[in-house]
């Protein structure tokens, strides 16, 4: 078993799934990476998972409602929404329903690497 934080990150684009498995792989993480709500919450049943990265324009769920379902199982568990479409309402509903933080792409690398390890520590890993 991996003494590694596991983070669970969901985008439909395969670019952006791909850059933060780099990223994650540089904070010594690993990760889940997933296109679709429906596929986390399934990974979310069958695996450990220290932090939620989740996208808000998803293709059949946002990120949004998503977070409102992982919060109803998982309270604990720190989340990252991103989204490239700034909103007001949206970003108000995220952290109404939890989010730890609301970054907007294109992702500044030291605001992604301080959101990531604050939950990190939050969850208790170093």
């Amino acid at each position: 078993m991996s003494s590694q934080p596991t983070v669970l990150v969901i985008d439909d684009d395969h670019n952006i799934l791909a850059a933060f498995e780099d990223f994650l792989r540089r904070e010594n993480c690993s990760m889940i990476g997933v296109t679709s709500a429906e596929e986390a919450l399934q990974k979310l049943e069958g695996h450990r998972v220290d932090l939620l990265v989740t996208d808000v324009r998803l293709k059949l769920h946002s990120g949004v409602t998503l977070l409102l379902h992982v919060k109803a199982i998982h309270p604990k568990l720190p989340v990252i929404v991103i989204t490239g479409y700034p909103d007001r309402i949206t970003e108000a509903a995220a952290k109404t329903y939890g989010a730890d933080y609301f970054l907007l792409k294109p992702l500044e690398l030291n605001k992604l690497r301080d959101a990531v390890r604050t939950c990190l520590h939050m969850n208790g890993k170093p």
